[in-house]
């Protein structure tokens, strides 16, 4: 295959119309079988540009090529699910208005194949690799890095790299990480409660069912102001009463641009219950100032939270509750504060990632912030994020691209997208930063 622009856009249709959420595990397909064709999509792309590629167990796989020095560009094949209300198909990779609409576009199938892409076009242009280059593959990096695990028990891991799964100009400060599950019995006369899709995915939707003697509101009220539509459901016993509320998802690094639906319903039910009034107040704020976790620093700002899950599972109402927080801040003070301001919660740690920070003037942040600058014509300094990418998997490493500062970015949200315009410019970022760091 040459490697050309029509190409690369053909190549990212093709990958963002493999469903790669993540499913139930089949033999030999631990993370389900859009997983596995992901990865073999685009390792088959690889030996095409004559990279050799090894598939560890359809954990995750790699292509690499040159010899010394091993530098790593890590991205990631899975995707979130899809939520509610998606003007386009988000599998069929409809180009419409200079745009390519897909889950997954922008995270992070769409710059995975565009650092591939640009590392061929250097060795068609006749630049020969100094380093040895590897394109790392994950397929798990949206439910819990157990690809990277699977990856650190056989193989070497790059001693410096970049992710191609956040921001441009470079990041240099990722937030540490923490999923808690949160449970408590539930209430009386809660029958159901469902709401969400993963922790690091702000709820667009939740319900929840209760009896009409516990939910005193008329049950033909509606309030489009806040997201919530009350009804009776006649074919339940009983008359119960089912409540849906509706939000907004967002990426849980950035809660504030979604409307969390879980938390809409606790207000709704809270005059029924002290201790679902304590939990809606406790996250009501995406700050934790509720909580007692309004911590920030100077280095990587404020602390961010996400209520992205609820389910009822042996007579117990579960959360899961995602965190965002700040370098200097030892995780251990989180749960110990969270504890003391929601003492009726039974607490569990379920995962996380320590927090990643590499001083803007290291050569790594400065040569690719250097070819961000030679292609945009900026000046620009480095960036913090709350979100978590594979750079953390390496010993010296950051994100880099390829959301452009101001751009709509709608990364785990509805009609995701990437531009024909960005990706050219994201061609040539990346085709410059491998040019200085590895050709």
């Amino acid at each position: 295959m040459t490697a050309n622009f029509n190409n690369m856009i053909s190549v990212i249709r093709e990958l963002l119309r493999i469903n790669s959420i993540e499913s139930d595990p089949l033999p030999l397909m631990p993370f389900g079988p859009g997983c596995a064709n992901a990865l073999k999509f685009t390792l088959n792309l690889l030996e095409e540009f004559e990279f050799s590629v090894k598939n560890l167990d359809n954990y995750c796989g790699y292509g690499e090529i040159g010899d010394g020095e091993l530098f790593g560009v890590l991205g990631h094949l899975d995707v979130v699910p899809v939520g509610n209300d998606w003007t386009y198909p988000p599998f069929d990779a409809l180009l419409i208005d200079g745009k390519i609409y897909g889950r997954g576009a922008i995270d992070d199938k769409g710059p995975t194949i565009v650092s591939i892409f640009a590392a061929a076009k250097l060795m068609q242009d006749g630049y020969i690799p100094k380093k040895r280059l590897r394109f790392i593959l994950g397929c798990d990096e949206e439910s819990g890095w157990k690809c990277m695990e699977h990856y650190s028990l056989t193989e070497e891991i790059p001693t410096t790299g970049f992710s191609p799964d956040a921001d441009f100009p470079c990041i240099n400060c990722e937030k540490g990480i923490i999923h808690y599950l949160l449970s408590m019995p539930v209430p009386n006369d809660i029958i159901d409660f469902v709401g969400g899709t993963r922790s690091n995915v702000v709820p667009d939707r939740a319900m929840i069912v209760v009896n009409p003697k516990f939910f005193k509101f008329s049950t033909a009220k509606q309030n489009p102001s806040v997201g919530l539509r009350f009804i009776t459901n006649e074919t339940l016993p009983g008359q119960l009463i089912k409540i849906l509320a509706e939000g907004r998802s967002a990426h849980a690094s950035t809660p504030n641009e979604g409307e969390n639906a879980i938390v809409k319903l606790l207000y709704a039910i809270s005059q029924e219950n002290s201790q679902l009034a304590t939990l809606a107040n406790a996250f009501a704020m995406n700050d934790g100032s509720n909580c007692g976790l309004n911590f920030s620093d100077l280095k990587s700002g404020a602390l961010t939270l996400n209520l992205g899950t609820v389910k009822i599972v042996n007579k117990r109402l579960v959360f899961e509750l995602d965190i965002r927080y700040p370098v200097t801040i030892k995780k251990s003070h989180l749960k110990k504060t969270l504890q003391e301001n929601l003492a009726f919660v039974k607490i569990e740690e379920l995962d996380g990632h320590p927090p990643l920070y590499v001083n803007e003037e290291d050569p790594l942040v400065k040569s690719l912030l250097n070819a961000y600058d030679r292609v945009m014509f900026t000046n620009s300094k480095p960036l913090t994020i709350g979100g978590g990418t594979y750079a953390r998997f390496l010993p010296h490493g950051v994100a880099f691209g390829p959301s452009f500062p101001n751009s709509v970015s709608l990364v785990h949200q509805k009609d995701e997208f990437i531009s024909i315009q960005d990706l050219a410019l994201t061609f040539d970022i990346y085709y410059e930063a491998l040019k200085q760091l590895v050709f």
